[in-house]
Formats: structure tokens, sequence, C-alpha cells
């Protein structure tokens, strides 16, 4: 029985080993094919019921990431449990950007958490995941679900910075028995079309403003190259940091051999979706999370912190919700303050 049992173990390790090098190389239809045939093998082989979860998907190793993609979502799978030991978690992380960005603004933030699940992924109209023509939060919703589905989680964590906290916080108001935790990060669920001019905020981060510019810098300007685009965001923003600028051309890449430029973000989609992404489209009257919650705020940052009785609208949809405000950081708290932002999902994690 334990010989029999050995040569189990082995192939499936072979087969382990065998997808994870060609995961790395194969286009994205094989790799749904592939995935599929995986999760037979695992299953034919009877592997233990905890392996069986992950077993269509590859997870990252090494420092390289591997793309994965259910219906247009791209994502990544991280495991931190060799980091941490017994201080990992079972409670899987799903961690999600904010506008103009991409998973990989999570690339070693995520090392710092400790969970052996750990999800990255890329909003639609944003990074290596779909282009579509609409970006309400209901369809943003149906991408998150899907994935989970696939991927056969039934409890997690959601972790959500700027537009993905919105997002974070719409999910979790609506599924709480799937969003066992949230963590937010600098952002309310607040309504910022409606402000009646009593917050002011500057750019980078006034998502109006920074869409208007970047769409008629695609849409009239038309650059072929990075630094035609650099040129003409620093000839229309002039104050912008070199931070910020880097920033937004890690979601443009050059293809010399048609001499023009690619956009990841879909800069038209999001700006006829302004309005519905800058309000919340849940009340407070219907809607309430009692689950273990916590709001990073920055003090450095306007999109919450500056917001009169921030405090209140915060309480009004989550009553039990734990509330930290970050001294030194400004509105991106996960790189300004990323251990303490660490420590406050991982103790969550723990409630």
């Amino acid at each position: 029985m334990r010989k029999l049992f050995f040569n189990l173990n082995k192939s499936v390790k072979v087969v382990n080993s065998n997808l994870y090098d060609e995961l790395s190389s194969i286009n994205k239809v094989q790799k749904e094919k592939l995935e599929k045939r995986a999760c037979s093998a695992f299953s034919n082989n009877n592997t233990a019921r905890g392996n069986k979860l992950f077993c269509s998907f590859a997870v990252s190793r090494d420092g390289k990431e591997i793309d994965h993609t259910v219906e247009g979502i791209s994502f990544t799978i991280h495991d931190n449990s060799s980091i941490y030991k017994e201080g990992t978690s079972h409670v899987p992380i799903v961690l999600i950007h904010g506008c103009y960005g991409s998973k990989k603004n999570f690339f070693f933030f995520s090392k710092m958490l400790k969970s052996n699940k750990i999800i990255s992924l890329d909003l639609r109209n944003h990074g290596n995941s779909k282009h579509t023509d609409t970006m309400k939060y209901e369809d943003m919703e149906i991408d998150i679900l899907n994935i989970l589905q696939r991927l056969k989680i039934r409890k997690c964590c959601l972790v959500g910075f700027s537009l993905g906290g919105k997002l974070s916080m719409y999910c979790a108001l609506k599924n709480s028995t799937l969003f066992s935790h949230l963590v937010i990060m600098d952002i309310l669920p607040f309504n910022y079309n409606n402000s009646n001019n009593i917050i002011q905020v500057k750019l980078p981060y006034n998502i109006t403003q920074m869409t208007t510019i970047l769409y008629d810098i695609k849409m009239n300007k038309k650059p072929k190259n990075k630094n035609e685009f650099l040129y003409y965001l620093k000839e229309m923003l002039p104050t912008i940091s070199d931070t910020f600028a880097q920033f937004l051309c890690m979601s443009l890449s050059d293809n010399k051999d048609k001499n023009k430029l690619t956009w990841k973000i879909n800069v038209q989609t999001i700006y006829n979706e302004l309005s519905h992404l800058m309000s919340f489209p849940l009340c407070s009257d219907k809607y309430t999370y009692t689950n273990p919650c916590s709001f990073i705020i920055g003090k450095k940052s306007d999109l919450a912190f500056t917001i009169p009785q921030y405090d209140h609208i915060i309480n009004s949809f989550f009553p039990s919700s734990q509330h930290f405000i970050l001294e030194n950081s400004s509105h991106t708290v996960y790189i300004d303050e990323a251990q303490q932002c660490a420590d406050i999902i991982n103790n969550t994690l723990c409630l």
C-alpha cells in the first residue's frame, strides 16, 4: 500500500512539474485546455482534497509570474507558506488594484502577506484582462465571482486599493458569506460625484481629471511610443511626478514593428463610465457588513481622511470596522507604509 501511495504521489509531482513548464510558454487558448486536463489528471489520481482547489492552476514561484485567465480576466496565484511557515493563514487573499493599475502593482507587497493562497487580478480594461464596453461594479463583481468559483474558493479576504477598494466594498456588502474578511485602502463608500466642492482631490489621484487627460492624449495626440506619451503627458500636466508617469507607462507597451503604442488600459471605457465609477451604487439602509473589516487611511491623502465625517460614512456600511490612520502616508498607503499595511491585513485575517 505504501509503495502504491509513493508511486501515486510521484506521478502527481511529475504532472505538477510538466504543467508548470508548459503553462509558462503556451498561449491562453492552450492554457485553458491544459488546465482542464490537469484537473482531470489529479482527480483520476485521487489526490488529497486540499490539493484539488488549485489543481488546475500553477502557483507562481521563483520570482516568476504565471498568468491565468478565467472569462477574460487575468490573475496570478502566490503561496507564501514557505516564507512564514507556521504563521501562514489558510484564508485566501484576493488583491484588487486601483484605476490605471494592474496586478503587478502588488508583486512585492504580496510577499509580505501571511497566506498560502494570494490571488492578484487585473480588473477588466486593465493589465492583461479583456477590454469591454462596460465597467459597472456589478460587471466587475461577476468577474471576481467567476474566478473564485473556478478556484472553488468558498471563503476569502478581499483587499482593495482605491477603485479596487470601492469594488471590494461593493462585493463584500453583497456577498458577506463568501468574503469573510475585508481590508480597504484609502477610499470610502462614498459618491465622489456629489461632493459639491466640499473636497478637492488633487491630481494625479483625481480620476475624473486624469482620465480626461489620458483620453485626450490617446484620441487626439495619438502617441506612437512611450517617449511621445511622456512628452504629451508632461506638456498637459507639468507638475506630474516621474514616479506616477512611470506608473502609467507600466500599462503601455511599444510595438516597434507597427510603430504603434499599445494601451493595456481601456481609456475610452473608463472615460465613458466615470460617473458610475465615482459613485457608490449601494445604500446603507439595505446593505451592511459585520465581518472582520479594516480601513487603512493615509493622513496625507485627500480621498478619505479630509472628507467630513469620513468615519460616519464608513460606519454606516461597516459598523464593526476598525480604522487605521497612517500618519506619514499619502494615497498609496501600501507603498508609503508597506509593512504597517501588511501587518494590518495579517492581523485582520486572525479575527
